[in-house]
C-alpha cells in the first residue's frame, strides 16, 4: 500500500529533527497515484540553499517534491524510483526566475516529453508542464534542464531515475551514486566566474561530490556484495573510479544490463554516462576503504591532481553471503546491419582561436544554425563519429539507444545499449542505431559548455 501524504510529511519532519547523519542517497519523489502501475509525481524547480562545505551555505537552483508540504530543494533533486512497465506522470512547476525544461536523459519518451526547445515550448516562470511516458527499460537514468544547461545544471538542477526489474541480482545494498563537481568560492558559494579554461574543457569544479556531499561515509558489511548505479552529472569532469584492492564487475550500461558482464580495476565514466556495477567487499571489519577518482588524460594537457577521495566505506561485521549471480544477463539482439546499411559521418571540431569565445561544431555547423538530419522512423543506420581534435567528447543521442561497434576499426565488446559514449581524441567511433520514434531529437556533446556553444545537431524522424 502506498503511504499517505500525512504520513510522509510526519516522517519528513521526524527525519529533519533527528540528530543523525544526512542520508547518502537523494530523497524519493512521492507517488500520488494509488494504482501500483502508475507513478504520478509533482516536481518543482526553484531557489534553495545547499551546504557543499559544512556550515557554508550556497544559493542554488534545485528540484523539490511538490507533493510534500514544506519540502525544500535538494542537490541532487529527489529521485524517481520506479519499476519497468510503470506509466510515469510528472506534473512540473517552474518557480525559477527564468524559463526551463526537463530532459529525461536516457528514457525512451514520446518526443513531446523530451524536454528540448525543439520538442516543447519552454516552461516560463510560474508555468507548468506535464511529462508522460511508459518506462520501457530498466536501468539508471537522470533528469536535468535542456536550456542553458551549462548554467542550470551547474546550479544544482539534476537528479537520478532508477527503474528496477526482477533481474535476479542479489546485493546487500542497491546504491545510486550521482557524481559531480562544483566550483566554489572560499565562503562556500557557487562561483560566478567563468574563465576560458571552463569554456574549453567544461567547467572544472574545485570540490568533487557524490550525491551532493563531499567525502561522505557509508557503512558496508564485510564479505557483502553491493550494487552501485553510477551517473556522471558533471558539466565537464571525467571520473575514473578506483576502489583499491577491489574490482568493478560491470553488469550494465546506459540502457540496461549488458549481454556479458566484465571486470575492470578502473571505471571511466564520461559526462552523461551511466554504469551498473557489482562490488564484492572483502575488506576486514573495522577497516575503511576509499572510493577515489584518478586522473584521466582527456586532452589539452590537463594536470594530474592525484587521487581524489569521493566516498569513504566504513567496513562493519561480516554480512550474509550473497546468492549466486544469474547465468543469463541482458538478452540483447544485435541491430541488424550489413554492407548495404547506410553509413552517416559526423566530424567533431573545436576552435579556441578566440579564448573567451570558443566554438564547437559538428560537420562544420554550430547549433542552432545546423542542417537537420532527416530519416524515416524504423530506418537502421551506422553512425561514424570522428574526433580529430585534441580532446575527448562524450556524444549523446536523445530518444533511442545504440550499439557501439568499433573504435577506429577495433571491435568494442560486450554487446549492450548506450545513449552516451565517449569519443576519444584522434579516433572514429561507430555505432548501429535503429532510428525511432518520430519527432525532433537532439544529438550533442555532453560537455555542457560545448553543447551550449555549438556542438549539437538535430535529428528529424518522420513517421512512415
Amino acid at each position: 500500500m502506498k503511504p499517505t501524504l500525512l504520513a510522509l510529511a510526519c516522517c519528513l519532519a521526524a527525519c529533519e529533527s533527528a540528530a543523525s547523519a544526512p542520508r547518502f542517497e537523494p530523497p524519493t519523489l512521492t507517488d500520488l497515484d494509488p494504482d501500483p502501475s502508475v507513478l504520478e509525481v509533482e516536481l518543482v524547480a526553484g531557489l534553495a540553499t545547499h551546504e557543499y562545505l559544512p556550515g557554508r551555505r550556497a544559493d542554488v537552483w534545485a528540484f523539490r517534491d511538490g507533493a510534500v508540504p514544506g519540502s525544500v530543494g535538494t542537490v541532487p533533486g529527489p529521485m524517481i524510483d520506479a519499476r519497468v512497465g510503470d506509466r510515469l506522470v510528472v506534473r512540473f512547476r517552474n518557480e525559477l526566475p527564468e524559463e526551463t525544461t526537463i530532459h529525461w536523459h536516457g528514457l525512451r519518451v514520446p518526443n513531446a516529453s523530451d524536454g528540448t526547445p525543439a520538442a516543447q515550448v519552454p516552461v516560463a516562470p510560474g508555468g507548468t508542464y506535464v511529462y508522460e511516458t511508459v518506462l520501457t527499460d530498466a536501468g539508471l537514468f537522470w533528469y536535468h534542464p535542456h536550456m542553458h544547461g551549462d548554467v542550470q545544471v551547474e546550479r544544482g538542477l539534476y537528479a537520478p531515475i532508477r527503474v528496477r526489474a526482477d533481474d535476479g541480482v542479489d546485493a546487500a545494498a542497491d546504491r545510486v551514486m550521482v557524481l559531480d563537481d562544483v566550483k566554489l568560492e572560499a565562503d562556500g558559494r557557487l562561483s560566478e566566474r567563468t574563465d576560458p579554461l571552463d569554456l574549453m574543457l567544461g567547467r572544472q569544479g574545485n570540490v568533487v561530490i557524490v550525491n551532493g556531499r563531499r567525502r561522505a561515509t557509508i557503512d558496508v558489511a564485510s564479505g557483502s556484495r553491493e550494487r552501485w548505479r553510477i551517473v556522471n552529472a558533471a558539466n565537464g569532469r571525467y571520473f575514473q573510479l578506483e576502489l583499491p584492492g577491489h574490482s568493478f564487475q560491470v553488469i550494465g550500461w546506459d540502457g540496461g544490463l549488458v549481454a556479458e558482464p566484465y571486470e575492470v580495476a578502473r571505471l571511466l565514466v564520461a559526462p552523461g554516462e551511466r554504469y551498473d556495477v557489482l562490488v564484492e567487499l572483502e575488506a576486514e571489519p573495522g577497516t575503511s576503504l576509499g572510493l577515489v577518482t584518478t586522473h584521466y588524460d582527456r586532452g589539452h594537457e590537463i594536470p594530474d591532481p592525484g587521487p581524489i577521495e569521493l566516498v569513504s566505506l566504513a567496513v562493519g561485521p561480516r554480512g550474509v553471503a550473497p546468492a549466486p549471480l544469474p547465468s543469463v544477463w541482458g538478452e540483447i539482439a544485435p541491430v541488424p546491419i550489413d554492407g548495404s546499411t547506410p553509413r552517416r559521418s559526423f566530424m567533431l571540431r573545436e576552435d579556441d582561436s578566440v579564448p573567451d569565445a570558443p566554438t564547437f561544431t559538428i560537420n562544420g555547423e554550430a547549433f542552432p544554425a545546423v542542417t537537420p538530419v532527416e530519416v524515416a522512423s524504423g530506418a537502421v543506420e551506422v553512425w561514424q563519429v570522428a574526433n580529430e581534435m585534441e580532446m575527448d567528447h562524450p556524444f549523446h543521442l536523445h530518444g533511442m539507444f545504440f550499439q557501439v561497434l568499433d573504435e577506429s576499426g577495433a571491435p568494442i565488446d560486450p554487446l549492450g545499449w548506450k545513449d552516451t559514449v565517449n569519443v576519444r581524441r584522434g579516433t572514429t567511433l561507430s555505432f548501429a542505431v535503429r532510428i525511432e520514434p518520430p519527432g525532433r531529437w537532439m544529438f550533442h556533446c555532453h560537455v555542457l559548455e560545448h553543447a551550449e556553444r555549438g556542438m549539437m545537431g538535430e535529428l528529424r524522424v518522420a513517421a512512415r
